[in-house]
């Protein structure tokens, strides 16, 4: 029963962190806009933890998708606070 236990609590952890992205890989803004549309939704942004958690920050004009100059000034911001 344990070894169940830790079988499940393992894919749980790497199922969380597989969707949250990898925490140190930049992306740049055409790997993930990946229907091609000129913006990043959340959905795309998705794939990065960081970009996730500063969505809301960077998304200026508070209409739901980062356009490629917001991507650019978060990005820009993140580097900074390095």
């Amino acid at each position: 029963m344990n070894k169940v236990f830790a079988i499940v609590s393992g894919l749980t952890v790497a199922a969380t962190l597989a969707f949250a992205g990898e925490p140190t890989e930049k992306k740049a803004f055409s790997d993930l806009d990946k229907n091609k549309d000129g913006v990043i939704t959340q959905s795309e942004a998705s794939v990065d933890r960081e970009l996730v958690a500063h969505f809301n920050d960077a998304d200026a004009d508070r209409n739901g998708f980062l356009t490629p100059s917001e991507f650019d000034s978060i990005v820009n911001e993140l580097e900074e606070a390095e």
